[in-house]
């Protein structure tokens, strides 16, 4: 086969795929647009919801909750946290789950716990 003949056929085989994926270009119409509320009932509604504090503006805003208070003191916090670790579930939290998990020898709760409890 000749090398003119490879890059012809090449060539159209290309064509072919590119007009496989080609569509119509279709155009509408803007459609008009009425609203049954005036200009001022609209800035009003806008100045109540500003005022609210309901105006939502970014997806920060969509994605607001309730601010999270703690119930329990920060000795009642640290406690728990040291039962945790001397428990090992602080371990069981950060250890890996399949066949790559790497261990490292020597690390015990029991040192976790002593060096949590230097750090007072």
């Amino acid at each position: 086969m000749k090398t003119s003949t490879l890059i012809a056929a090449i060539a159209v085989s290309f064509a072919a795929a590119g007009t496989a994926f080609a569509q119509e270009a279709t155009y509408e119409m803007p459609q008009p647009v009425s609203s049954s509320l005036s200009r001022a009932q609209v800035q009003s509604e806008l100045a109540q919801a500003r005022a609210a504090g309901n105006l939502l503006v970014t997806e920060a805003d969509y994605q607001k909750g309730a601010p999270f208070s703690s119930q329990l003191s920060r000795a009642e916090v640290r406690a728990e946290t040291l039962t945790a670790i001397a428990n090992g579930e602080v371990q069981r939290l950060n250890s890996e789950h399949n066949a790559f998990s790497v261990m490292i020898s020597g690390a015990k709760p029991e040192s976790a716990v002593r060096t949590a409890q230097i750090g007072r």
